[in-house]
């Protein structure tokens, strides 16, 4: 009888490590292998979603870039080499989206050159791809290639035409039943009057209905001479106004102030990476930014657009002793100092994560109505990011992650750190694997 009862209790024991074992297993991400891609220096790749098929876009060993596919149900990707290949700018990421009827998008490896702009001969294909002008007018200093879309699917194209400091803000309108690009205003959507150009989000469809973007004007190429962060908001993506409800006249210049959030000025720490607009549980707009505060200390903030004075509120979230993040250098930055959108939490809290080059990372949980910081999480506490373990990141490598347009796939690979777009001397590291992970749905 105890002989058996031992052997009874092994089975359960042995059935409940199974389960568990088969359990770990189903909340692990299945990861799906892409191929090697250029680690040299970083770049952004772009990764795509639809009801039948995947596509990756990004850089390969040679630097080619590239467009894959696969079915949804296959690990095995179609591959399509483009003709353009990267050097070393870090400004020359690819985007690519795909249009109501199927055919594929690709812009990128832009940095104050002509138009690089690819279409699929085919819809839902990768086989063969057209490289186009789109209106062939303002194409020939082109960076900064954004595609969305509004409400109703109609695809549009956002970039910057000159560089940095004198550059002039467009965007195009595509007619998918015809293939063919117009130009959605008579204007530039931001003139910089050859005295500046603005630095702007893409646009983001908030709870009421409203397009917003959200922008910064610079001096010159130096990162130190951004100023003036500004938003403005749109129902239809062609009327503008700012949150007053004044009328903007396209195009929004330099010179006005209508839209101004913050009146930052050039050399205040003002930069143009990690700023963005979200929104609180009451429909209300925030804007979380970096800039200096009166010591000239690198700190981060949150505007909230107050209704019954008609003004932004600027409110400083973090508190930080020490630590100026150099700005007077132009070339791609590193990212020192950073924070993300605000995301509700409950009824009366807001979560904000930073990162921060000597500080480290951690996520604060803020009143609502106070913005005053409540807790301080760090550590795995502090992330809701999903766990990629099939790649070890490498010594002196920095991980990149992008997500996909559903939010259930991340692709992941590793480079070098940024080098302000200047070549480095051999050797240089290993190509990288480039990674997509399926994130399990709870």
């Amino acid at each position: 009888m105890i002989k058996r009862s031992i052997i009874v209790l092994l089975f359960i024991v042995q059935a409940g490590w199974a389960v568990a074992q088969n359990q770990k297993r189903q909340d692990e991400p299945q990861v799906i292998p892409v191929g090697k891609v250029w680690s040299g220096h970083p770049v952004g790749f772009d990764l795509l979603t639809t009801d039948k098929y995947q596509y990756a876009a990004y850089y390969d060993a040679d630097r080619n870039m590239v467009v894959a596919q696969r079915p949804l149900d296959a690990k095995e990707w179609k591959i399509t080499k483009l003709p353009t290949t990267i050097g070393w700018d870090s400004h020359n990421y690819v985007r690519m989206t795909m249009d109501r009827n199927g055919y594929l998008h690709v812009s990128g490896n832009m940095h104050n050159v002509p138009l690089i702009y690819f279409r699929s001969t085919k819809p839902e294909s990768v086989e063969a791809f057209e490289k186009l002008p789109m209106t062939s007018k303002n194409e020939e200093r082109v960076t900064y290639p954004v595609f969305f879309k509004d409400q109703q699917g109609d695809l549009y194209f956002q970039y910057r035409n000159g560089g940095s400091g004198q550059g002039i803000s467009y965007w195009n309108k595509y007619d998918a039943d015809n293939k063919e690009w117009k130009g959605l205003f008579d204007t530039p959507l931001f003139d910089g009057e050859q005295e500046s150009n603005s630095y702007m989000t893409d646009p983001k469809l908030g709870p009421d209905g409203y397009f917003y973007t959200v922008w910064m004007w610079r001096l010159t190429p130096m990162a130190n001479t951004n100023h003036n962060l500004s938003c403005v908001r749109s129902k239809d993506l062609v009327h503008w106004e700012n949150l007053r409800g004044d009328a903007i006249t396209l195009p929004i210049k330099w010179r006005d102030n209508l839209a101004t959030v913050d009146p930052v000025g050039p050399w205040n720490g003002l930069i143009n990476m990690s700023f963005q607009v979200n929104w609180d549980q009451q429909q209300v707009p925030l804007i979380s930014y970096h800039k200096f505060d009166q010591k000239g200390i690198s700190q981060l903030y949150l505007a909230r657009w107050d209704k019954g004075s008609s003004i932004w509120q600027i409110h400083q979230i973090s508190t930080w002793k020490d630590f100026t993040w150099d700005l007077n250098r132009n070339g791609s930055l590193a990212n020192s100092v950073g924070i993300t959108s605000v995301k509700p939490q409950g009824t009366n809290e807001l979560a904000v994560a930073y990162h921060h080059e000597k500080h480290g990372k951690g996520t604060w949980i803020l009143d609502r109505n106070t913005l005053k910081v409540k807790k301080q999480l760090t550590g795995q506490e502090a992330s809701n990011a999903p766990t990629l373990s099939a790649m070890t990141i490498q010594p002196g490598m920095n991980e990149h992650r992008r997500v996909d347009n559903t939010g259930q796939y991340i692709m992941q690979w590793q480079t070098l750190p940024t080098n302000q777009d200047r070549p480095r001397e051999a050797p240089h590291p290993a190509p990288s694997d480039l990674l997509v992970y399926k994130i399990p749905v709870d």
